[in-house]
């Protein structure tokens, strides 16, 4: 068996609050950036919402990098996690700002690059969830890992690399490329969509399992500090 990592509890704490940061924040993500982009009106709160919660993730992500006692891979899967969340942060305006000028081919870039790197984070989250798993000693997870990186690649990566080249031909001659992928979108078939979306459920199955560990290693650590017994205040005799 794989001896747990020794760990402060700042560090237990950190990864802790780390992982749910992360995970509801990119659920909530996962979700707002999908109305933001295809929905037809989306909605004011929307908008607020999903940049609160990409605003989690970063928050999420400097939490577990702040966390050093796992290794070098830890530390370069973590900065990885954190620059991709600033970048979100940073591009996500541009994404709003395509809806609005959806003919503009400047802003139909960085919103293409928005999602993009959208994708690149969801399948950095699972390798880096998979990291503290693997630390924990439940390297059983590690193939449902590699499904996740595969099924991105094959079900995600190709065919948003030919939509993206087909948005940004439609924004060069001056169409709206926003509406073209909403009608692109609304002739999916149920079941192609369930595949799309199949990477994002493994990579937030693995993060919340991740939080599970993070919350077993704090209350581990905690039942291991002996209590603190208050002096009894005995009248002298």
């Amino acid at each position: 068996m794989t001896t747990p990592p020794q760990l402060s509890v700042r560090d237990r704490v950190m990864l802790a609050q780390g992982f749910y940061f992360l995970f509801f924040g990119a659920l909530a993500s996962v979700v707002f950036v999908a109305e933001i982009t295809v929905a037809l009106a989306p909605h004011p709160t929307a908008v607020t919402f999903c940049m609160v919660s990409l605003m989690a993730m970063f928050v999420g992500a400097w939490r577990l990098r702040r966390v050093r006692a796992l290794g070098a891979g830890w530390k370069w899967k973590t900065r990885g996690l954190l620059l991709l969340a600033a970048l979100l942060v940073y591009l996500f305006p541009f994404l709003y700002a395509w809806r609005q000028l959806p003919r503009s081919l400047y802003f139909c870039c960085h919103g293409i690059l928005f999602l993009g790197l959208f994708i690149l984070m969801m399948t950095m989250l699972a390798v880096t969830s998979e990291s503290l798993l693997r630390a924990l000693g439940r390297r059983g997870l590690l193939w449902q890992m590699i499904v996740c990186v595969a099924a991105t690649v094959l079900l995600q990566v190709l065919p948003f690399v030919i939509v993206a080249v087909r948005l940004v031909f439609a924004a060069w001659i001056e169409d709206d490329a926003v509406m073209w992928l909403q009608v692109f979108v609304s002739h999916l078939r149920p079941v192609m969509m369930t595949l799309w979306l199949l990477p994002f459920t493994l990579s937030l199955s693995l993060t919340w399992t991740a939080k599970d560990g993070a919350m077993d290693l704090l209350v581990e650590k905690k039942s291991d500090t002996p209590p603190v017994i208050a002096a009894e205040n005995k009248p002298s005799s």
